[in-house]
């Protein structure tokens, strides 16, 4: 996959929205994500939760790009400051 399928963003905000996290998210909505790309989206939700702490309709997109390519320094700085935020919001 090299970009997130409309119907994958829907689904794993949706199930973040509701559950809080964006892993327990993903076993909220599991029964309706395509088969074929199962592994990479608990992959991506585990990988939210775990680096960045959040997403939104408005930043989803640029994490994908930022989960597929790990070496792009653009991706990468841009996930990082939204990290950083979420983490100014927590107060973490």
């Amino acid at each position: 996959m090299k970009k997130l399928p409309n119907y994958a963003k829907a689904l794993l905000l949706q199930g973040a929205s509701t559950t809080g996290n964006f892993t327990e998210g993903y076993y909220f909505v599991e029964e309706r994500i395509q088969i074929n790309h199962s592994k990479e989206l608990f992959d991506f939700c585990k990988w939210i939760d775990q680096n960045i702490g959040g997403a939104a309709s408005g930043n989803i997109d640029m994490l994908f790009s930022a989960y597929k390519n790990p070496f792009n320094a653009e991706l990468a700085n841009q996930a990082n400051e939204l990290a950083n935020k979420i983490r100014l919001i927590r107060g973490c």
